[in-house]
């Protein structure tokens, strides 16, 4: 492996903030990594799975700023994938070649549909296969009983693993809950994963909350039940054979190298991610290790260069697409930064878009990002060209 970048400034007053054993070495969770190989690499970082947000765009957008980083698909209902419209399907199922590492996450409750509908997805480029059991919401966990709901019944859940395992080839992992409505102790929890284990399924995805199934909506189930990071710290500890990743409330880099440091297998970026995705510019370098990081997240020019150049590249994929869907990956680029509200309202400007004639991009989709840049560079150019690495 290359030699890591030398410290900066800043990086130096981020370590001062870590724990001690984090302080004295930078990336203590990278010991051993080398000996895995490639394709046993430990996912440290993992782009949660969300509705209307993961979709192919946003994924590719994700791979111009880490080519490290675990992705993963929206959730995909088993019946969906088995009896969908066959282009509906081949769309949301589709893949580029460039996505590796990611995640098909699979939601559904019968063991027998969720094979079939796995051997249909993996072969899009999926290289694993995960069981949604801590999705929230009525449609989801009520009429459809499944997602959180599945908590309730770990014995299904850990049948359920042992069949996809035996259907594909590649791994298979559970994303669950702390617990469901008043069923969140930690002897629940305890129970819930000694149970599922019995699968032979090694990787648990934990959201540090509980979810109500009922009376609050799935927004509410990501902010109201307390956060307890200290519950999935302890799962690492008291199952040392089992790896589990960190999910919930994680919104900068250092708070991911702190949860790596106290023995998270991974950590699980959400809302972050699409708020605020300048701020994994440095993923590869400052988790990963590597040498640098990509050219396309250099600087938000760049970056959005580049996914305007992507956008061009996949016309005959994204000509009928609204507009509003091909510019959504690309609305946190200027978070915290000045202008960042006329940035989106450039991109969400309807008129202008219908009346586009611009200097730049091939299509219409790819001229309204290079319009917004443009507008960029008059209202904070700092911003615009500033170095991200």
């Amino acid at each position: 492996m290359a030699a890591s970048p030398s410290l900066s400034e800043g990086d130096a007053r981020m370590r001062s903030e870590l724990p001690a054993a984090v302080a004295a070495d930078p990336r203590p969770w990278l010991q051993g990594e080398a000996r895995r190989g490639a394709k046993h690499q430990r996912p440290l970082v993992q782009i949660a799975p969300m509705l209307d947000v993961t979709y192919f765009e946003f994924r590719q957008f994700m791979r111009l700023i880490t080519k490290r980083a675990q992705l993963w698909s929206e959730m995909m209902p088993d019946m969906t994938v088995i009896h969908g419209e066959r282009k509906t399907v081949d769309d949301m199922l589709h893949c580029g070649a460039n996505e590796p590492p990611v995640v098909l996450q699979l939601g559904g409750n019968n063991a027998e549909t969720l094979k079939e509908a796995a051997a249909i997805a993996v072969p899009y480029g999926y290289d694993e296969v995960n069981l949604n059991a801590g999705c929230p919401s009525a449609r989801v966990s009520g009429k459809g009983c499944f997602g959180a709901a599945l908590m309730n019944d770990a014995r299904l859940v850990r049948d359920i693993l042992c069949e996809l395992r035996k259907a594909v080839t590649v791994p298979v992992t559970v994303k669950h809950r702390l617990g469901v409505d008043h069923k969140d102790s930690y002897e629940f929890l305890r129970e819930f994963v000694t149970t599922v284990a019995e699968s032979g399924c090694d990787h648990f995805i934990v959201h540090a909350r509980k979810a109500w199934l009922n009376g609050i909506n799935p927004k509410k189930n990501r902010s109201i039940p307390p956060l307890d990071h200290e519950r999935v710290y302890r799962l690492c500890q008291e199952f040392p054979q089992l790896n589990f990743t960190l999910n919930g409330g994680v919104k900068s880099l250092n708070e991911v190298k702190e949860a790596l440091g106290r023995g998270a297998y991974g950590v699980m970026i959400g809302r972050m991610a699409y708020d605020n995705p300048c701020e994994l510019a440095r993923v590869d370098t400052d988790i990963y290790g590597e040498a640098e990081n990509p050219a396309t997240c250099k600087t938000r020019r760049a970056l959005l260069e580049a996914y305007a150049d992507f956008v061009d590249a996949t016309a005959d994929r994204n000509a009928d697409m609204h507009v509003c869907m091909i510019v959504k990956p690309i609305l946190g680029t200027f978070y915290g930064e000045h202008g960042t509200r006329t940035f989106r309202q450039a991109l969400s400007d309807m008129a202008a878009y219908e009346d586009l004639n611009f200097h730049k991009g091939k299509t219409k989709h790819a001229q309204y990002i290079h319009r917004a840049i443009e507008i960029m560079e008059v209202v904070n150019p700092d911003a615009l060209d500033r170095n991200l690495h």
